[in-house]
């Protein structure tokens, strides 16, 4: 079976130790695809370039990146780089990957307007590179993960006007899971799981069913929320948020680390 790790891109991520644990899986036979973010990679840049980082909120409290024409350029360099560096430090660890950090993979429709919220009255954006995933090059994937090779994918995306957007990672992650029926899709970021209080890690949420994930969505703030919105979409029989900064976080998190959220079998189906 197939899993997911997406790795998260914001500071205070491990990805040192989380790649030596995802290399030691993957000698062992298992199949994994990785996809990364580039949020923290990309604000440093755009800091370097004297273009900041800005941030949209839509009403409903779901956060991204303002991804205008120039913060678009900056945040694929900022992509391929981050997956050019994941790829080298695989080879090292003596793992066969490609990176796929350019349009390749995942297709997605512009949002050609957005609603957020600006200083409290809410603003329509028109001048936005990112997307709505629409699909995933499942074959391309599936040829690399048959070869014996390791796909490290970039969340960018392949518009319908052929232009390249920006989609979220986590979403990303799901949208491959789903493509390539998964058994699991694993999310390692800077935070131990869902908490009930996000200043205290002991109120950290075990378990719970996905037909049960309504309830839980009012504990989640800003990127939490896309990342619970990752595990409606996936299809996979097990969705696990967990800390990439444990020592061993991907057995870490197979083992019971973190959130686990669980979907129903019904006649070979996953049911929420």
């Amino acid at each position: 079976m197939i899993s997911v790790l997406k790795l998260g891109g914001g500071a205070g991520n491990d990805h040192t130790m989380a790649l030596h644990n995802f290399a030691d899986r993957i000698r062992t036979g298992e199949q994994w695809v990785l996809v990364h973010g580039a949020s923290a990679a990309a604000d440093a840049l755009a800091e370097q370039v004297g273009y900041p980082t800005r941030t949209l909120v839509t009403p409903g409290g779901h956060t991204s990146r303002y991804t205008d024409a120039r913060t678009l350029d900056i945040f694929c360099m900022a992509a391929a780089s981050v997956n050019q560096q994941m790829v080298a430090a695989l080879d090292v660890l003596g793992i066969r990957a490609a990176g796929l950090a350019g349009p390749n993979v995942i297709r997605a429709a512009r949002k050609t307007t957005i609603r957020a919220v600006r200083d409290g009255r809410q603003v329509l954006i028109r001048d936005d590179y990112s997307g709505s995933i629409t699909g995933v090059d499942a074959h391309l994937l599936s040829a690399l993960l048959d070869a014996g090779i390791t796909p490290v994918v970039a969340p960018i995306a392949l518009g319908t006007d052929g232009e390249r957007l920006n989609v979220d990672g986590d979403l990303a992650a799901g949208a491959i899971a789903r493509a390539l029926e998964a058994e699991t899709l694993l999310i390692l970021s800077n935070v131990p799981g869902l908490l009930r209080d996000v200043h205290d890690p002991s109120s950290l949420v075990r378990s719970f069913d996905l037909s049960e994930l309504p309830q839980h969505e009012t504990l989640a703030l800003g990127r939490m929320k896309k990342k619970l919105l990752a595990a409606e979409r996936a299809g996979v029989g097990r969705f696990i948020l967990s800390d990439s900064r444990l020592s061993q976080p991907v057995d870490s998190a197979l083992n019971g680390a973190g959130t686990h959220i669980q979907a129903r079998v019904l006649n070979g189906h996953f049911n929420a």
